[in-house]
């Protein structure tokens, strides 16, 4: 199977179904595409009995999107764990942000992470992880300038996580330390989900100010 990735009929399989990710919205990066791409063409050529370049033609790129966009869903079972996946940024555009302001959605984003990874939502603290860099990326891009440019993008994903760790704060029973004793955490994890929220909405006000 290490060969067939290198052939132009499995390299045009993945640009295919990388492109019919995209229409569902999803940014996917190129080496999960080609590891489940190559694991559809191992099973069909298994199961007919062919060789992996035959079974190419019997996969189909729309199926095999399918396939990664269900698992990748927020409501699938296991999807805490599926990396490399992203919303499409369609909007390119970036709004100038105060460097101060630029330290509530970073420490907003280093609360989320340190709760998801309590709580082993990997994809999550990924996902954040991406996002602090990008607003520190941002904010050193000129070092003689009193604002920082964020994307659009990088700004609605920040307010979705903070959303999605509140939520499950409440509703999962997520603790910042989520041991079998209680040394305080429970109080503060009574309140985080408020603060979380409270800097989402931050961050959603500073998007609003560049439209829709």
């Amino acid at each position: 199977m290490a060969d067939i990735r290198n052939t132009q009929g499995f390299k045009a399989l993945a640009a295919q179904t990388e492109a019919e990710l995209l229409t569902r919205g999803l940014d996917v990066v190129s080496v999960a595409v080609h590891n489940v791409l190559a694991h559809n063409v191992a099973m069909v050529a298994e199961r007919l009995g062919i060789q992996p370049r035959s079974a190419l033609r019997y996969v189909e790129p729309a199926a095999v999107a399918d396939q990664i966009a269900k698992a990748s869903a927020q409501d699938t079972e296991g999807a805490h764990t599926v990396h490399g996946v992203r919303p499409v940024r369609i909007d390119d555009r970036s709004v100038p942000v105060p460097r101060w302001v630029c330290s509530r959605p970073l420490m907003a984003l280093s609360q989320a992470i340190k709760y998801a990874s309590n709580n082993d939502d990997s994809r999550t603290v990924q996902h954040a992880g991406d996002l602090l860099f990008e607003i520190a990326l941002a904010i050193g891009a000129d070092p003689d300038s009193e604002s920082a440019d964020l994307p659009v993008g990088v700004l609605d994903e920040t307010a979705s996580i903070l959303e999605h760790v509140a939520q499950h704060i409440e509703a999962s029973g997520w603790s910042v330390c989520p041991c079998s004793e209680d040394h305080g955490q429970r109080g503060l994890d009574a309140k985080i989900p408020a603060t979380l929220r409270g800097d989402a909405d931050l961050v959603r006000r500073i998007r609003a100010k560049i439209g829709s």
